[in-house]
């Protein structure tokens, strides 16, 4: 009788899946890996915010990434495998390559580096201007070891000095003060050292339960795995890239948006629409009360493509949720009523607790499973984890969130308001990595603020949750590091490790075969960290605004003026002055938001017809839904149409066709990217194009 084959993971030697495959960490997919990260991580600061150009990141379809990879496959691999097959790259070599890739797209813009530097002098800049900022500062009592030094005492002698007032315009010499930033880079990179280390641990931990228990269908590393996957023996290209409907549809989209951003230039070039703009028949009551997104939305051929993917319930919630918020938004505003940006917060954040809690509940065994092992009582019929040992990554779990706690009691903050902060901040990423998981959106965005909560005693002034000044400051600043999730490490990491699984590890049964790849995973982020802390400098040291013809003073205005005050310095002097007491009932919103995702996730659960998946109600309120609510609809109308008229096969036709929408689209943006960059070059005068999910709006 044959031997049956063990679950994904296991430890039997024996079992023919474990015969050895060439190695994927080889020193050569290490240094190309390590190179696609200095690239990115060199040059995003200066086109994003100088140039203002395309995001080379902006969302989980990093262009940038696709750009390297793209070029490695049908420049590089593909003659070598038709004239030299022996040194062409393996595809587990090129999941490598992705991997580190990826993880490191999380650091130098909205994932870190457009927050960090930047809060750091907008805090001081802006109190320099601003008593009321200035006595918060200074009732915070910051750390001088978190902020460059040499920089003065009060908060106003500190945001008027030289090297926070030439952050904010530029350095009259040109020099860049790399020196007096070593203090808060190493500071600030031990406590994002154990984030990321945490999140490396949780990663690890989830990944069975997700990818094997769950089956998660993972639909962005679907679309990765299809560009690296290794062609037929004797073959250049593989199956995705030999397939002729791939490359009607990615030159399709590449010219419509070519035909439209040479409009840009050429006025007399025509323009072809893509999407409707409804404001002027939308004008009048009710309508006037629905939101800026279902009156204009323009069509993302990355988000059409990413939805074909989805599982048909889950694309359909995305948008029909948005759509019933709208039928409320009408129904709220003839009666004179609005919800407010604090409403959907809360309504949010009782989604997302209870979100958390029912992942908690559906993989109670898994996680029951980690825990015995960390206290070494793994039984013999228990599978041994991938990547690394479950004590190890249960241990390591527990002490990097220990160190964070640490870091941030050191700070100023007690150690309750740490804790919280902590749990809410992990809550979110690790949320959003599950959406991603789940949904594959390319941009995604939660309408949630970790310090939102912090807000909570002040409507219940007898709760032993009433925090200080300080708490409450470094739990706003720790917020607005991690507020924008677009480009957040843990969606970029289960992506990453979700390639590796199929295209590197596939056969691996034992954590030691695949523990390189963590370890290139945290050397890929270190040089991540100080490649980009090193561009982010020396762009905010050199250039008092952005070179495209409508200026933007100072570079990266968000980040270092819009962010701190909005998000740490004006919630922090309401919160000082006892004024954050709201008029609606936050905790009532709480509940109204759990509740709804507790019934869509039972009903789930407990019967087949149900179609609501409670996802859409998390990101309802958020810019991403927004902005691709109608692409997503258009991907989900295609699928059903293609299952009506011709079941599986069809659908399984079509995917190549899809991948392309994403892939012209993608490499469309890149193309723009370099015009705009070969005209700046060259001393011509240049316009932002800008057409990919997240980057309509780059400021927002």
């Amino acid at each position: 009788m044959q031997t049956p084959a063990p679950p994904l993971g296991d430890t039997d030697a024996s079992h023919p899946l474990t015969e050895p495959r060439p190695r994927a960490v080889t020193w050569r997919s290490v240094l190309l890996g390590l190179a696609g990260v200095v690239l990115i991580n060199g040059l995003v600061p200066y086109n994003d915010y100088v140039l203002e150009n395309t995001f080379l990141i902006g969302n989980f379809l990093p262009i940038g990434l696709l750009l390297i990879v793209l070029a490695l496959v049908l420049c590089v691999n593909a003659p070598l495998r038709r004239f030299a097959p022996s040194l062409a790259l393996r595809e587990a070599e090129l999941a490598v390559v992705m991997g580190m890739m990826l993880v490191g797209c999380s650091v130098p813009s909205s994932g870190l580096m457009r927050y960090l530097p930047s809060s750091i002098v907008g805090i001081y800049t802006n109190s320099a201007s601003r008593p009321d900022y200035a006595t918060l500062v200074a009732a915070a009592h910051v750390p001088k070891w978190l902020l460059p030094t040499h920089v003065g005492d009060t908060p106003i002698d500190i945001g008027n000095s030289d090297i926070f007032k030439y952050f904010y315009t530029r350095s009259p010499d040109g020099t860049v003060p790399y020196r007096a930033w070593v203090r808060p880079i190493l500071i600030w990179g031990a406590f994002f050292g154990m984030v990321w280390g945490m999140l490396i641990c949780l990663a690890v931990i989830v990944r069975r339960q997700w990818a094997e228990n769950e089956r998660l269908a993972f639909p962005l590393a679907m679309v990765y795995e299809s560009l690296i996957e290794a062609p037929p023996p004797g073959r250049a290209l593989n199956e995705l890239f030999s397939a002729r409907s791939f490359w009607i549809a990615a030159i399709s989209v590449f010219a419509l948006h070519g035909l439209n951003s040479l409009h840009v230039y050429v006025a007399d070039v025509p323009e072809i629409p893509l999407g409707y703009d409804f404001f002027s028949m939308l004008a009048d009551d009710p309508w006037r009360f629905m939101s800026y997104g279902i009156k204009s939305a323009d069509i993302s051929f990355c988000m059409v493509g990413v939805a074909f993917f989805l599982q048909s319930s889950t694309a359909f919630s995305l948008w029909f949720f948005y759509l019933l918020w709208q039928i409320a938004a009408m129904i709220l505003g003839m009666q004179q009523q609005t919800m407010t940006e604090s409403m959907m917060q809360d309504q949010t954040f009782g989604g997302l607790l209870v979100m958390s809690a029912m992942l908690l509940y559906v993989g109670r065994g898994h996680w029951w499973m980690v825990i015995r092992h960390m206290f070494g009582r793994r039984r013999a019929d228990e599978v041994e984890s991938r990547y690394l040992p479950y004590p190890v990554a249960g241990w390591g779990l527990v002490l990097c969130f220990a160190g964070v706690v640490t870091w941030l009691t050191l700070v100023g903050m007690n150690t309750l308001g740490a804790v919280l902060i902590t749990l809410f901040v992990l809550m979110l990423l690790m949320i959003i990595a599950r959406v991603l998981a789940e949904t594959g959106l390319v941009f995604v965005q939660a309408n949630f603020t970790a310090a939102r909560p912090f807000t909570y005693p002040l409507v219940v002034p007898a709760s032993p949750m009433k925090m200080s000044t300080p708490t409450f400051f470094f739990a706003s600043w720790i917020s607005e590091l991690f507020h924008d999730v677009r480009e957040t490490f843990a969606g970029f990491l289960l992506q990453s490790i979700r390639v590796a699984d199929h295209s590197a590890y596939e056969r691996s049964r034992r954590w030691r075969t695949s523990l390189p790849f963590i370890l290139i995973i945290g050397l890929s982020m270190g040089t991540a960290y100080v490649t980009a802390w090193t561009s982010m400098l020396k762009v905010e040291y050199t250039y008092a605004s952005s070179l495209n013809l409508q200026p933007r003073t100072p570079v990266n205005q968000y980040g270092v003026d819009a962010a701190p005050q909005h998000q740490i310095l004006d919630r922090g002097v309401s919160f000082k002055n006892g004024s954050t007491r709201e008029a609606h009932n936050a905790l009532l919103h709480v509940g109204i938001g759990g509740g709804v995702v507790a019934l869509c996730s039972v009903l789930r659960l407990m019967t087949s017809w149900w179609p609501l998946n409670p996802i859409g109600y998390i990101l309802m309120y958020s810019y991403a839904i927004e902005k691709g609510w109608f692409s997503i609809l258009l991907g989900w109308l295609a699928k059903v149409i293609l299952v009506r008229l011709g079941g599986s096969s069809l659908l399984k036709a079509g995917k190549p066709v899809f991948i392309g929408l994403i892939v012209g689209e993608a490499v469309a943006a890149a193309f723009w990217l370099i015009v705009n960059l070969v005209l700046h070059i060259t001393g011509h005068e240049y316009r932002s194009i800008l057409f990919l999910p997240g980057l309509v709006v780059p400021w927002h």
